[in-house]
């Protein structure tokens, strides 16, 4: 097995904790609409604003006109964008692993999302690169999104190692040749890097 030589990241749930209950909760509060309706259409075109399909202003939109209600722009973009705060056994293990590693992040996040969380976390402290859903045009567990973001910084599949909350998205990496980790507890996340040689 070639050696690992790079670690891959997940965000949500993996560097960063999230909670969107609070975001669904303020809209449905001021919406006139039906809230099963409201929260399916939300889920359902989320993925398009993910991959930069839509814009933040278009987002902005389609949130007002499905909850069928108006929110300032400064409002609406800091309730989409403070969800997260830091998972720190995660972060810990990122700092003691990046002196010997390159660690990028793979996440399918949005054009709010991601800007808030880079000024907000020390994400630059631990990570070399960005491999992002919404810029790449694709989302996990899209085969294109692990492609592209190979491509992107010239890295080898087979030493990498990808760590994520969701299975369907290491299958994803599993398909294009990338190692795995489930994102379950800190002290597993450590003793499956250590069964890969990672440490």
């Amino acid at each position: 097995m070639p050696r690992i030589t790079t670690i891959l990241f997940d965000l949500g749930n993996t560097l960063l904790r999230f909670d969107f209950k609070p975001v669904f909760a303020r809209l449905l509060s001021m919406s006139k609409g039906d809230p099963q309706s409201i929260t399916s259409a939300v889920n359902a075109r989320y993925d398009d604003f993910a991959a930069g399909r839509m814009t933040p202003a278009e987002w902005h939109e389609f949130i007002q006109r499905t909850c069928r209600m108006s929110m300032p722009w400064e409002e609406f973009s800091r309730l989409w964008a403070d969800i997260f705060w830091e998972h720190p056994d995660m972060f810990a293990l990122a700092r003691e692993t990046h002196p010997r590693y390159r660690q990028y992040l793979l996440s399918n996040t949005d054009a709010i999302h991601f800007p808030w969380c880079l000024e907000r976390f020390p994400l630059a402290e631990v990570l070399d690169g960005y491999i992002l859903s919404y810029e790449l045009g694709a989302v996990k567990p899209q085969r294109e999104i692990y492609e592209r973001g190979l491509a992107k910084f010239g890295l080898k599949a087979g030493e990498c190692v990808f760590i994520d909350d969701l299975e369907a998205n290491l299958e994803g990496a599993r398909a294009v040749g990338i190692h795995t980790v489930p994102c379950v507890s800190i002290e597993q996340v450590r003793r499956d890097l250590k069964a890969l040689g990672v440490g």
